[in-house]
């Protein structure tokens, strides 16, 4: 598979319909995982509040196959929207909206989104991705608290070629659910923090040639803080992880070699303000992945982020992760990744800004199911390059014009 190249031209005309009092980014092709941090108080339904939106984005992608060579572009359209309904969140009842005073006891958030796409590329047919998705929270603010969540995720972009030389392609329908259980334990002045999980992911593919990617993975994440200043946290996390392929005769037959595995990881470092306008996140550690077929890994793992509020509207953060990840080639990816970031607001209704990054991505060693050199390359190495530079001019609270 070759490098996507999103060029990132493109104009929405947003409704926001939730009254977001800030510019909302949608992800690129799935759930938005910040839509409550983004949104404003909605509208107020007995004790729930509806957080509806829509967006309507167009774009060009110059490899939209992904291919190393022969590259294939379209001009894309995409149609997005969602529904939320949640207890009433922190804009609403700083605005006045609630009589309570004290925290709720239980914290609710659920929603459905969609999104439909249309390529200009006759090989790619019409598809339509999706989430949903529940979130509950019990004693959200004391010493212990129990959270449930779970989440859908289903993305249609493409991300091969599958050799169809004329027509449309088969369907890219990659489906993932995420079910999680966690418990967070606090001490009563809130100095010291610690938690507890677990999380079961499954992934698959609607193609049945894209069977052998099928899998089930197991996560046990835990986390201890200590905060010793107002602002200012020492950080431990760990995470094991078992992953399982479901379909062994398809992973026989599959074009990469793929493995049963055991994973852990873990990071220590500092998280917090250094003044009142830096802030500082600064990790490191070590992770190790053990494979049933295959070569394993054990490398050196590390997250540093510098972020300067300048003035109340101007925002600049920079920083480097070294991760390594679950890869369907070689096993695994150690990824490099340098980001910037900022953003600007003027006149209280213009937002710019602009987020950037590049990844220097390695494979493990890539073979076959029969165990042979995958390519004429033992690993594959990859430079990823991300621009994106977006605008926003807000008419009202739940109307916007954007370009992305």
């Amino acid at each position: 598979m070759g490098q996507r190249s999103n060029l990132g031209l493109a104009l929405a005309l947003v409704a926001v319909l939730s009254a977001a009092v800030q510019p909302a980014t949608a992800a690129a092709q799935g759930l938005d995982t910040d839509r409550a941090n983004q949104e404003g108080p909605g509208f107020k339904v007995g004790r729930l509040v509806l957080h509806p939106g829509f967006a309507a984005t167009g774009g060009y992608d110059s490899n939209v196959f992904l291919q190393a060579a022969n590259e294939e572009p379209s001009y894309i359209l995409r149609l997005s929207g969602y529904l939320d309904v949640a207890t009433e969140g922190a804009v609403r009842q700083s605005e006045g909206d609630s009589n309570k005073s004290a925290p709720q006891k239980v914290e609710f958030r659920g929603g459905l989104g969609a999104r439909y796409y249309h390529f200009f590329n006759g090989r790619i047919p019409v598809a339509v991705g999706g989430d949903a998705h529940v979130d509950f929270a019990y004693n959200p603010s004391k010493v212990f608290t129990l959270a449930v969540r779970d989440t859908f995720l289903r993305t249609v972009r493409p991300f091969s070629n599958p050799n169809t030389a004329e027509g449309r392609t088969i369907s890219y329908g990659r489906n993932l659910n995420v079910a999680a259980l966690e418990l967070v334990g606090r001490s009563k002045s809130q100095v010291l923090q610690g938690n507890l999980g677990y999380t079961n992911s499954f992934q698959f593919f609607d193609a049945d040639v894209y069977g052998y990617g099928n899998n089930v993975t197991h996560l046990v994440p835990a986390s201890l803080s200590w905060l010793f200043f107002p602002t200012s946290a020492i950080v431990y996390e760990i995470e094991y992880a078992h992953q399982k392929y479901q379909d062994q005769a398809a992973i026989e037959t599959s074009p990469t070699l793929l493995s049963n595995n055991n994973r852990v990881s873990n990071l220590f470092g500092y998280n917090g303000a250094i003044t009142e306008r830096f802030s500082l996140t600064a990790m490191i550690g070590y992770a190790a992945g053990f494979y049933t077929i295959g070569e394993s890994f054990d490398d050196v793992i590390a997250r540093a982020d510098l972020r300067w509020k300048a003035r109340p509207n101007i925002e600049v953060s920079t920083g480097f992760d070294r991760v390594v990840r679950p890869s369907f080639i070689g096993n695994y990816a150690v990824v490099n990744r340098l980001h910037l970031d900022a953003q600007f607001i003027l006149l209280g209704a213009l937002q710019i800004g602009f987020k950037n990054w590049v990844s220097f991505d390695k494979s493990g060693l890539a073979l076959n199911p029969d165990g042979s050199l995958l390519g004429n390359q033992p690993y594959r190495q990859d430079i990823r390059v991300n621009v994106n530079i977006f605008a926003e001019y807000r008419f009202r609270s739940w109307l916007a014009l954007v370009c992305d």
